[in-house]
This record gives structure tokens, C-alpha cells and sequence, in this order.
């Protein structure tokens, strides 16, 4: 059927356009200005009370969480390393690092010992007998690890980290204040992400040939859940949320592609992977339907790295929302 009016198609479809662009806008323009003030209220508060607190910590989730409510740990092991991971040098500028995360240096541990031991097993469970010699030694299960049954929430679970922290220090309202900004934050990214149904798959590149896929038990999986997204991956996962696999099951995958950039890789790394060999392949990225995010954050923290990825995935979703769905730039064929 001819239009009545074919002149007047393209200013329609123009207009159109126009108007769903400057919708998209002030969508991602909403998400900064609110992400903003919310980072504002934590900073605000992190200032308010930074008390460095007797304790040595030999798990990131924990000591993260303490920096978070204000009480930041005196020790930790693989302070630097955990610096690199994460991206935030002089993230705990008073804390005395103690070395490798799984080899800490006990000794210097023990020349001023703190109050408190701090660990998540399974980790250091075999240092528990040297660890009492020198203080008491409190254990905090995470994540898989936090019911033997794996009748648990990993939400719950860290929410009640946080509030032992704060009982811990002795500044509960502080703990209690940070899960409620938080659930706030995360509320507030999840209302902007109302339109997104496709799945949602979390791949980290290796190598050309292998890749991993993370889902509960991890940081990752626990915010697509809180963010109301589903993981596209439905298979096996390790005792860690995440599970190493090749490219062939992820060839009958249909989900948008979310590639997690490696923090030790070059700058690059994932789309240099991309470009070449089988990757290039999957109907995903042949279609563009992916992005990539840098990994900033803790796979296994507590709610502050969970903010963190949470902030990532959504400014990228709705980044791509603004090209239409289609993610990045489609990869050559050949």
C-alpha cells in the first residue's frame, strides 16, 4: 500500500529518532547525577569516621567492608596486589601490607599484634594454629562457603558481614547506615534498567580458546540477581561462582555479552582477542551484542565491590541502549 504522505516519512523517522536519543540521554544523564550524590554520601561518611582499627585482615571482602563503614583494618595481606586488581592505589593508605595474601608475613604480624584476626575460610585455615599464638581469630564465611548445605543467599550473607563488622568495631549504626545506602544504590540502578530482557552472559577471555563464565557465588552473579537481570549461563559452576570452559557452549547462547577486561592484561587485551581467531565468531559479537567492562571491583568482595561492578554494567548497558542495542562497533570476518 502506498504512503499517503511519502515526503514527510524521513522528517517522521528523524523526529522519531531524535526523540528516543534525547530520551536515552537523559536516562545515562539521571543514572551519573544520581550515582554522583550517592558516592558523595559515602565519601561523606568514609570522612567522617576513619579510624584505623586494631585489626589484621587476610581477606579483601572484609577489609573493604571495614574501609566502607569507616574502620578501615591496620593490617592486610596482599594490600598491593589487591590494589592492582582493583584499580584503587592507596585505597587503604594506613594499612601496614603484609605481604603475599596466602603466605602473610606472621612475624611482623606478631611484633605489634592486633586485637582481632580476621579471615574467610577456607582460606588460612591451615595458619589457624600459628594465627591464635598471636591474637584471637574470628571467621567469616563467604559467598559458596557461607552454608555447607549451600542453603544460603549471598546477599543476606553479605549484608550480615557487614553488620558483624560494625559490631565488631563497635559502630553499628555506621554498618547499618552503608547497607542501607547501598540497597538504595543498587534500587536505583535496577529502575533504570527496566527495559533490558536480554540475558545477561559475564565472560572473562583467557586466552584464544578458553574463557570463564561466572554466576552465583560470585560478586557478578549475586548483583545480576539483585539488579533483576538473568545469567544466560545455567551450567555448572565451581566452588568459587565461576567456571573455566571453551568457546563451543557458548556458541548456542543467546544473551547479550558482557566481557569482563582482565586487570592484569594490557590496555586492549579483550578487543585484540576479539579480532582474532574463534571469539570473533559467536553470534553475539558477530551481531555487536556485547560490551566490555573494566574489572575494578573484587569478584568475591563485599557490598562495596559489588557497588562498583554494579556501577560498571549498568553505565554500560545504558550506553549501549544509546546505539540502539547494538553494542560495540561489529568485527571484520575475515
Amino acid at each position: 500500500m502506498a504512503l499517503l504522505y511519502p515526503q514527510n516519512t524521513g522528517m517522521i523517522l528523524a523526529y522519531q529518532k531524535k526523540t528516543l536519543d534525547r530520551s536515552v540521554r537523559h536516562k545515562s544523564m539521571a543514572l551519573s547525577i544520581a550515582l554522583l550524590i550517592l558516592w558523595m554520601s559515602n565519601a561523606s561518611m568514609a570522612s567522617e569516621k576513619n579510624s584505623v582499627a586494631p585489626l589484621a585482615t587476610f581477606d579483601f571482602a572484609i577489609a573493604e567492608t571495614l574501609n566502607a563503614i569507616g574502620h578501615p583494618p591496620k593490617f592486610l595481606s596482599g594490600l598491593e596486589g589487591y590494589e592492582t586488581y582493583s584499580r584503587q592505589e592507596g585505597v587503604l593508605p594506613h594499612a601496614t601490607n603484609l605481604g603475599y595474601r596466602h603466605l602473610p608475613n606472621l612475624e611482623l604480624l606478631a611484633s605489634d599484634p592486633p586485637q582481632h584476626i580476621l579471615i574467610s575460610p577456607p582460606a588460612h585455615v591451615s595458619l589457624l594454629p600459628r594465627l591464635r599464638k598471636i591474637a584471637e581469630v574470628k571467621e567469616y564465611r563467604l559467598y559458596r562457603y557461607a552454608d555447607s548445605n549451600g542453603n544460603h543467599n549471598d546477599w543476606e550473607t553479605i549484608e550480615e558481614l557487614t553488620r558483624q563488622l560494625g559490631d565488631l568495631v563497635e559502630d553499628p549504626d555506621a554498618a547499618e547506615h552503608y547497607i542501607q545506602q547501598s540497597s538504595e544504590h543498587f534500587a536505583a540502578l535496577k529502575q533504570t534498567l527496566n527495559h533490558t530482557e536480554s540475558p545477561i552472559l559475564l565472560v572473562r577471555l583467557m586466552d584464544e580458546r578458553h574463557a570463564r563464565v561466572y554466576g552465583e557465588g560470585s560478586v557478578e552473579g549475586m548483583m545480576l540477581n539483585r539488579l533483576g537481570l538473568e545469567n544466560a549461563w545455567q551450567g555448572d559452576l565451581g566452588q568459587w561462582g565461576m567456571t573455566t570452559v571453551s568457546a563451543t557452549p557458548l556458541f548456542d547462547i543467546d544473551a547479550k555479552l558482557v566481557f569482563l577486561d582482565s586487570p592484569y592484561g594490557p590496555d586492549g587485551g579483550v578487543r585484540q582477542l576479539l579480532s582474532d581467531g574463534q571469539w570473533r565468531h559467536l553470534p553475539s559479537v558477530k551481531q555487536g551484542n556485547y560490551t566490555i567492562i573494566p574489572v575494578n571491583y573484587w569478584s568475591w568482595g563485599g557490598l562495596p565491590a559489588a557497588r562498583r561492578f554494579a556501577d560498571n554494567l549498568v553505565s554500560h548497558l545504558i550506553e549501549d541502549d544509546n546505539h540502539d542495542g547494538t553494542g560495540d562497533t561489529l568485527l571484520p570476518d575475515s
